[in-house]
């Protein structure tokens, strides 16, 4: 088995940076007048709709392009205006699968959700931000534009007033995430200002990230920048699947990932901690329980015996460091390599012990994880992807950051060799 792994080892070398991306995406876009149920709005389906009128196609989920309850020309007309970015109204489902109607165009944006403010950035939308959550307006080193007089209050509970006083056209919240809140915020905005569209976007979670910006690349009508960004993620991404998904499963290493805020608080099944360490090709020892962050007990972790332990940790990197200012890295490090109850996990025997910062797992940065976590699990098979070029690709063509990786910010340690 052993030399099947290392011939595997070999020919992934030699394939890894000629991976194509997929031509198509694997999800069908939920925004009514994808009557095809593809992954975009195009001609197609003006003829799949034309075709349901001569009786020729079924009826489709998403064929009702005005929402209106019935399929006509008047669904035709609609799609063509979404193609050419003249429709008055767009519905879609949000991430919660939720039906929403965005009145366009949209040129006054609330970011709630700092996530959908670090995707406006990727669609060169950011201008039409006009409030921000204090999440966002704390974080300068990423979020260098905004000003305190933007401020909405807490990304949970945000100030309403102060978010009616800035007039917007569009809110956007967490869609799967504190969804009492959402409806919360959602009703009272639709009683007092019935003009101000809200819709809940996630921006961070694997299975749905590449959609959600999608969908909002139509709100905003920036569908090309949509498009450009998908094909570069689904490159990158695909690039580490295309390997993963051949690795033997007695070749993926036992992992353990610890919480930020509790070493001994993890992700279970469905998890995006799960997700994320099965998409680097590892195994999460905890895959028998289901969970965002559920706290286990050591003896738990010792008895599963992780091959790996990642720890992810808010507040410790950072774009500003000196590239050398890894103290506080170590620091935690030592933390847990020193650790009595852990002396013996094969882990901590081997210095298998990382850490991440909240600047390569947070947002739609979490893709950065999934690559510095596959170096880490399987440094023969990814030898030729640099973590550091793609996170500073990403700075620069995408969130337009003026930040030199060779030179400043700390985000993860040791470094993948």
């Amino acid at each position: 088995m052993k030399g099947a792994y290392f011939l595997l080892a070999f020919l992934a070398i030699g394939m890894i940076l000629s991976v194509p991306p997929i031509s198509a995406y694997d999800f069908t876009l939920e925004i009514f007048g994808n009557a095809n149920m593809d992954d975009a709005i195009n001609e197609e389906d003006v003829a799949y709709i034309q075709g349901i009128l001569n009786n020729e196609d079924k009826v489709t989920e998403f064929a009702d392009a005005n929402y209106d309850g019935k399929i006509d020309s008047n669904d035709i007309d609609q799609i063509e205006a979404i193609i050419h970015n003249e429709e008055k109204e767009l519905t879609l489902l949000d991430s919660a699968g939720r039906v929403a109607t965005i009145k366009m165009p949209i040129k006054r944006i609330v970011a709630i959700n700092r996530n959908g403010a670090e995707t406006l950035r990727t669609l060169k939308a950011s201008d039409r931000i006009i409030g921000i959550s204090d999440s966002a307006l704390n974080d300068k080193s990423y979020f260098p534009e905004f000003r305190e007089d933007q401020s909405i209050g807490s990304a949970k509970t945000p100030d309403i007033e102060k978010i009616l006083n800035l007039d917007p056209d569009l809110v956007i919240y967490y869609g799967t995430q504190w969804t009492t809140d959402y409806e919360i915020i959602r009703d009272t905005l639709n009683k007092t200002d019935p003009t101000i569209s809200i819709i809940g976007l996630d921006c961070y979670k694997p299975d749905t990230y590449i959609e959600d910006v999608i969908k909002l690349g139509y709100i905003v009508g920036r569908v090309t920048e949509a498009y450009e960004f998908a094909s570069w993620y689904e490159d990158k991404i695909n690039t580490i699947n295309n390997v993963v998904k051949q690795i033997p499963d007695d070749a993926k290493p036992r992992v353990y990932e610890g919480g930020r805020s509790d070493f001994y608080q993890t992700g279970g099944l469905g998890s995006q901690s799960h997700n994320v360490i099965v998409m680097a090709g590892g195994k999460n020892i905890f895959d028998d329980l289901s969970g965002e962050a559920i706290t286990i007990d050591p003896e738990s972790v010792v008895e599963r015996n992780p091959e790996f332990i990642i720890w992810k940790i808010s507040n410790i990197g950072g774009y500003t460091l000196d590239k050398n200012e890894t103290v506080k890295f170590q620091e935690k490090q030592n933390e847990i390599l020193s650790r009595p109850e852990l002396s013996n996990v094969s882990a901590v025997k081997n210095k298998n012990v990382y850490i991440l910062s909240s600047d390569v797992f947070f947002g739609g940065r979490y893709f950065l994880s999934i690559i510095y976590m596959a170096k880490w699990f399987h440094p023969d098979l990814f030898r030729d992807i640099d973590p550091k070029d793609i996170h500073q690709e990403y700075l620069t063509r995408f969130q337009h950051l003026d930040y030199d990786l060779d030179q400043q910010g700390v985000f993860v340690y040791p470094e993948p060799t």
